[in-house]
């Protein structure tokens, strides 16, 4: 007696939801937003105090990176004293 097998059609993942480089550009300017806001004036020694290079913080308050490591946005969010929560909840675009 033959198996039958049944074929089951999988959910396909479909992009276009959101515009990616428009995320990332509000991302830049939530981050030196805040970071002003938070009474650092400086993009660099902020930087230098949670331990990630001055120039990939810059890049990450201008908008000229592609991408960014999810452990060193952990860190600018910590060191804005907040939560993700509260980094992506209030006034993130």
């Amino acid at each position: 007696m033959a198996i039958k097998v049944k074929k089951v059609q999988r959910k396909k993942a479909e992009l276009g939801h959101f515009d990616h480089d428009d995320f990332l550009a509000g991302l830049s300017k939530r981050i030196a937003t805040l970071r002003k806001k938070n009474g650092f004036k400086s993009a660099e020694l902020f930087a230098y105090d949670i331990e990630i290079s001055r120039v990939g913080m810059s890049k990450y308050e201008t908008g000229s990176f592609d991408d960014i490591r999810m452990r060193t946005l952990l860190k600018i969010i910590d060191g804005l004293g907040m939560t993700p929560k509260q980094f992506f909840s209030e006034g993130f675009e």
